[in-house]
């Protein structure tokens, strides 16, 4: 079997494509980079790995013939730009690349959880366009409407390394979020990818991915302080500070985008209250607290 991720910098991306190269029935694959100095050694020694150029705004550049299944990921984007008619355009190109190999059967598309609206998710609009699109390019469709990263606490690495404190954006303190680990993620794309071939419950077919257990942010707290074995300090940002803190953070334009986002699954927001619910939800294996060690690793 050949997969080809594309692109395939991004963690999720590298996740999916370390449990390919360890599976048993030995899949081939290719990975998509705009710069081939960004392979890691790891896949590069592989020879069951190939790395290709290819750029997703360039349609002409992505070349998935021979390819039995294609994952996508949607990079996440900083820039002053129209992102929802960036994804569009970037999804029709995978579209495309996708229907000019004919030997495709599966996409996998890595999508967010909230992608099921068309309004009020800020940032996540992007994951609902993708999604627009992408739900017939090729005979078989897999949405994993994955929850918040783990690894998105990443950014408070520097704070607690040089003050012993960290932000947080999750308010009130003891809400819950559904938050997952990128080697869940990994894990679950691989499997989807690797069952091409095998009938979808739906077409496409569209499930939440979350962690073991929603987390609260004093959770979070307890995971950064037992994974640095040191007493962390809490800063909560609540709903009035949000647009002030991305403001310091991002852009004007990418501010309000990520600050919307935030309001969306926090109460009263659009995700929390879960009018539109997707149904399926399956589970991943890796506490919160073990991620943020796999942070502290550089991993």
């Amino acid at each position: 079997m050949h997969i080809t991720v594309v692109p395939a910098s991004p963690r999720t991306a590298q996740a999916t494509i370390r449990f390919l190269l360890a599976h048993p029935s030995g899949p081939t694959v290719r990975g998509v980079y705009r710069d081939l100095a960004r392979v890691p050694a790891e896949f590069a020694a592989n020879p069951k790995f190939a790395a290709v150029t290819g750029d997703i705004i360039d349609a002409s550049s992505l070349d998935f013939a021979g390819s039995d299944a294609v994952l996508n990921v949607q990079p996440p984007i900083y820039a002053e730009i129209d992102t929802v008619k960036h994804a569009l355009d970037v999804s029709n190109n995978i579209k495309a690349a996708v229907q000019r190999a004919t030997s495709v059967k599966r996409l996998v598309f890595v999508s967010s959880m909230g992608a099921q609206y068309d309004h009020g998710t800020g940032e996540i609009l992007t994951s609902h366009a993708a999604e627009t699109v992408l739900a017939d390019a090729a005979p078989e469709v897999v949405f994993v409407r994955c929850a918040y990263f783990m690894h998105n606490w990443e950014a408070a690495l520097k704070t607690i390394s040089e003050a012993g404190f960290f932000f947080t954006t999750l308010t009130p303190l003891d809400n819950t979020l559904p938050q997952v680990a990128k080697d869940d993620i990994g894990e679950t794309c691989a499997e989807e990818l690797l069952a091409t071939g095998n009938p979808l419950k739906s077409n496409p077919y569209i499930f939440d991915l979350v962690g073991p257990r929603p987390y609260t942010s004093l959770d979070v707290q307890r995971a950064w302080e037992e994974a640095t074995g040191k007493t962390l300090e809490m800063r909560p940002v609540g709903k009035d500070g949000l647009a002030e803190f991305y403001g310091h953070v991002f852009p004007p334009v990418v501010a309000k985008r990520y600050t919307e986002m935030n309001l969306s699954f926090l109460p009263g927001g659009i995700i929390y209250e879960q009018s539109q619910p997707t149904g399926e939800v399956r589970k991943g294996r890796v506490e919160l607290v073990d991620e943020f060690r796999k942070l502290l690793q550089g991993a």
